[in-house]
């Protein structure tokens, strides 16, 4: 009887495990306010090592020029909102779609379609690839 009892509560934990959009979500915050706040403990965490950042002018970037572009010199990013976006999971890749609404200090806000590519590594969402497009609002 007992058994039975730990394999329900087994069951029961394996049905409420966190979903792994939530995760992506996570990730995709987790590395636009690291931009937004110059962190660059943040940037590390949620930007995997093979990073390629894509801009919506087309400026390519690894990981370490994209930190290093945002958290040295004064703060460039004062916002992200983020609509529409779309989820959709490959195993242990994840494609995030959208559209971000950007603020940058002292510039007029502009609009991104996003794309987003996320893979987990050891258990944590990172972003490994990232196009955008400007777009009217």
């Amino acid at each position: 009887m007992t058994r039975f009892f730990a394999m329900l509560l087994v069951a029961a934990a394996l049905a409420f495990a966190a979903d792994p959009t939530e995760g992506v979500r996570e990730a995709a915050q987790g590395w636009r306010q690291g931009a937004i706040k110059q962190d660059e403990v943040a940037l590390k965490r949620f930007l995997a090592d093979d990073l390629v950042y894509t801009h919506g002018n087309g400026k390519r970037q690894s990981k370490s020029e994209y930190i290093a572009a945002v958290t040295k010199g004064p703060a460039s990013y004062e916002s992200f909102k983020e609509s529409g976006l779309n989820i959709r999971l490959y195993g242990k890749v994840a494609v995030l779609t959208g559209l971000v609404d950007v603020k940058m200090v002292n510039a007029e806000p502009y609009r991104v379609r996003t794309l987003e590519v996320y893979v987990e590594h050891n258990g944590q969402w990172q972003l490994a690839q990232k196009e955008s497009v400007r777009i009217s609002r």
